[in-house]
């Protein structure tokens, strides 16, 4: 009796492993989000227009590099005629117009940063969104990034299970043509 019993608790435990095992199969997937951003129009557009900003930033720079540079070329031709006080104050405007041009540059990089990451903040959000979507849709348990700033989060994958194309699909873009395709 008591042996029937201990193999009968040892089939209920051996049966529940088995049943929770079954339930904590992974699915895993993966998608290019850069290739998804890529392929969304609002990223073209995104791009068409901080081109457009550095662009007239450039503009700017170079009008201010080109005043410093007509200052210097008067400041060399006419240094030796001038009084020293002249001198040093014409001196000190240089030094001041570089650091400006100086202070301009780094404003303007701060400022680009910005603005892209102001731009690409909900694009990136709602390709989270659809990635999310796609992922609970297909029931992945997990989905990766291929690559994420030229250092791939995954170092394997088997193409069946990229979701890139299903989430470009998601947010009403053109699939890219698979490696395959592309032979």
């Amino acid at each position: 009796m008591k042996k029937n019993f201990f193999f009968a608790i040892l089939a209920i435990i051996l049966f529940s492993v088995q049943t929770s095992f079954a339930q904590t199969v992974l699915k895993i997937g993966y998608t290019n989000a850069d290739a998804v951003l890529s392929a969304l129009p609002e990223a073209k557009q995104i791009e068409t227009d901080l081109k457009a900003y550095q662009s007239q930033i450039s503009k700017e720079l170079e009008t201010k590099q080109a005043t410093f540079k007509q200052k210097y070329e008067d400041y060399v031709k006419t240094a030796e005629g001038l009084a020293q006080v002249i001198r040093q104050e014409r001196e000190k405007e240089l030094q001041m117009l570089n650091q400006q041009i100086q202070e301009f540059e780094r404003a303007a990089q701060s400022e680009m940063q910005k603005k892209n990451q102001t731009m690409l903040a909900p694009v990136y959000e709602k390709i989270q969104k659809a990635i999310d979507e796609v992922a609970k849709a297909e029931n992945f348990t997990y989905v990766f990034s291929s690559d994420a700033s030229g250092f791939p989060i995954l170092l394997f994958a088997s193409p069946e299970f990229d979701i890139t194309n299903k989430v470009i699909v998601k947010l009403g873009g053109k699939p890219l043509p698979k490696e395959e395709d592309k032979k």
